[in-house]
């Protein structure tokens, strides 16, 4: 007995659907010879028609001049496609984004020589390299984006399947799916986006019968889209659901010790505390949720790939929004070299507000308090040098990097601004892998490493430490 298995589907995805004949004659069960002859006996299907008096000759002739051009367009347009689009392995993608970041770092030394040597016979040409050197960067950087659609494209199934779980009726409407984003971003984005979806289902979403009294429609909407907004990609999680109950949330937070009673809190600070690890507001643990873990995953994630997420507002009785901000690439970036003693740090460009003096006077009046008035608000502080135990004394005149994450404005205080620093992002090694505060590392022209700073982790330790000495 022979069993001959024959592949239905491949790379192709059913282009072209092979004739009856053509899969009878690969069968064996008829030859070709044979199948001519019966074919030659055949009408075709214009000749059939005229001659039943059902269309004229003209009508068919010129729906087969019609035929003819659509098919010539389209083996234009495939003849076209596959001379322009060529695929490529990502490790080798990779190896050129290392190669070109290598280049980036080479330029910049070669650029500071220049500007000590002072050497004009070297200036231009110096220039035209920068020039170039950023135009590749930005090319190569094109390459390796991808349009989030195709990730927006696999929620579907899953609002179906667990919506008819859970006994509700949902729809999912997208936008911005042409929205571009680094591959290795959207790899790492899906957890995140299934975590926030289950949950804005499971919490946010009613069932058919309570939407019904509140005088919704029986369906729920589950929003996704994303834009540009500079640098960074910003996406949208919104459900026209229940909206968060902030006075559970507090409560539970409370008997969870996340803070203080007499902790002043507004209602945003409130609705981010459900990105804090073990802070569950379901009532039964299901499937879906009610373990605490989730959202803290979710924030987790987001703040391994540079990015932050924060709910942006939230009605009671209207729905939620969540808002996840994501750098283009992971690879090169735009910073801000800053320095403390000797020692180079970088900040993420995209996570600067503005730059600020700081003044002996402005720490007396607040009694070493650690805050500042910036714009008619209060912005708490860190000074790196005590943060990282940098030795050497403060200069009289310091300055104070404001950045803003997950809605929150928070200080750094340091020696000296030095400017712009195009980044190449380099590991620090499993040797440094839980170094607080610090994300990576890069190179700087003159050889030198400067490390680059995880603001979110140092406003999150500097919050804890003084949490810590309020307690004790």
């Amino acid at each position: 007995m022979k069993v001959k298995i024959l592949a239905t589907e491949g790379e192709d995805d059913f282009e072209e659907h092979k004739k009856l004949g053509e899969i009878l004659v690969e069968k064996g069960e008829i030859s070709v010879d044979a199948l001519g002859k019966v074919l030659e006996r055949q009408k075709p299907l214009g000749e059939l028609l005229v001659g039943e008096n059902l269309v004229s000759r003209i009508s068919v002739d010129a729906a087969l001049a019609e035929q003819k051009l659509v098919r010539d367009a389209k083996e234009k347009v495939m003849v076209t496609k596959g001379a322009e689009s060529i695929r490529v392995a990502s490790e080798k993608l990779d190896q050129l984004i290392n190669l070109v970041g290598e280049l980036v770092v080479t330029q910049a030394r070669l650029t500071q020589i220049v500007s000590h040597n002072k050497d004009s016979d070297f200036v231009e040409p110096v220039e035209e390299v920068e020039r170039l050197t950023a135009e590749l960067r930005d090319c190569v950087l094109n390459i390796r984006m991808l349009p989030i659609g195709t990730t927006f494209a696999k929620f579907k199934r899953l609002v179906r399947d667990l919506s008819a779980e859970l006994g509700k009726e949902v729809v999912m409407v997208t936008e911005g799916a042409e929205t571009e984003l680094d591959k290795n971003v959207i790899d790492q984005l899906g957890d995140p986006m299934v975590h926030l979806i289950r949950n804005s289902i499971d919490h946010g979403i009613e069932s058919p019968e309570e939407r019904q009294q509140a005088g919704k429609p029986r369906k729920g909407t589950i929003s996704l889209a994303a834009h540009h907004s500079g640098a960074n990609v910003v996406i949208t999680v919104t459900d026209d659901g229940k909206g968060l109950d902030a006075e559970r949330i507090r409560q539970k937070a409370l008997e969870k010790g996340l803070f203080r009673a007499d902790t002043e809190l507004s209602e945003q600070d409130i609705w981010n505390t459900i990105f804090m690890p073990g802070l569950s507001t379901a009532k039964t643990v299901t499937s879906v949720s009610g373990r605490g873990v989730g959202m803290d995953v979710v924030k987790n994630t987001v703040d391994a790939l540079k990015g932050s997420v924060f709910v942006t507002n939230s009605i009671k009785g209207r729905g939620t929004t969540i808002t996840i901000t994501l750098p283009l690439t992971m690879a090169i970036i735009d910073g801000l070299l800053v320095k403390v003693g000797d020692t180079h740090f970088v900040l993420p460009l995209s996570q600067v507000e503005e730059c600020v003096e700081l003044t002996k006077e402005d720490i007396a009046r607040f009694h070493q308090r650690r805050m500042l008035p910036v714009r008619d608000q209060l912005v708490p502080y860190v000074r790196l040098r005590d943060f990282f135990d940098i030795s050497g004394e403060r200069p009289p005149l310091e300055q104070m990097v404001i950045s803003r994450i997950n809605g929150e404005r928070f200080g750094l205080v340091l020696d000296d601004v030095v400017g712009e620093h195009q980044t190449v992002l380099k590991s620090l090694g499993w040797i440094y892998r839980n170094a607080t505060g610090l994300s990576g590392s890069t190179i700087l022209g003159n050889g030198h490493v400067a490390l680059i700073l995880d603001v979110a982790n140092v406003m999150k330790c500097a919050r804890q430490e003084e949490r810590d000495a309020l307690v004790n």
